[in-house]
């Protein structure tokens, strides 16, 4: 095995590790939700081909699920997220001005700050929209749907900041 998937197994479990005995505690009244593991579908490599990407999106929503006893919710939404994101890697790199090959790996330090934001902000809010939506499963409760993912993408998104500004390495 070479050392980029091995960096990527350690990382896969150690996000859901964190979710399950941390991050899942951590919530603010009935409104803010803390899903840390997201960080690990974002920071997943471009060059990760699509299919791969989706099949490991798919088994961490699946292992989250198992755990949230959410049947399918966090996978659905994972999936989501997994298929929504070629399309904002290939936004972030005309913004950035670069080809979307030419980068490396979704990170603050690679694409810096303010675009790594926009990018994880929105991924995470289609995320959360998709997983409080699909809870709610209907549209009465529409105000309470976005309530919670607003305040909920807010909280998960600055856990996913202290995360890359702490694990991740200051080289380029």
């Amino acid at each position: 095995m070479n050392r980029s998937l091995i960096n990527s197994i350690v990382a896969f479990v150690a996000y859901f590790l964190f979710h399950v005995f941390v991050a899942r505690k951590m919530y603010l009244g009935s409104l803010a939700f803390n899903y840390v593991y997201v960080g690990y579908l974002l920071t997943l490599a471009p060059s990760v081909p699509k299919s791969q990407s989706l099949l490991i999106a798919f088994a961490m929503g699946l292992l989250i699920d198992l755990f949230e006893y959410s049947p399918g919710v966090h996978a659905s939404a994972c999936v989501f997220l997994a298929f929504l994101r070629p399309y904002l890697i290939s936004l972030l790199a005309a913004r950035i001005r670069v080809e979307a090959e030419e980068i490396r790996e979704i990170s603050i330090r690679e694409i810096d700050f303010l675009n790594f934001v926009l990018y994880a902000s929105l991924l995470i809010l289609f995320h959360h929209f998709t997983v409080f939506a699909l809870e709610a499963w209907t549209s009465k409760l529409l105000w309470l749907t976005l309530q919670k993912t607003f305040f909920s993408s807010i909280f998960t998104l600055i856990s996913v900041l202290l995360v890359q500004y702490l694990f991740f390495s200051n080289k380029r």
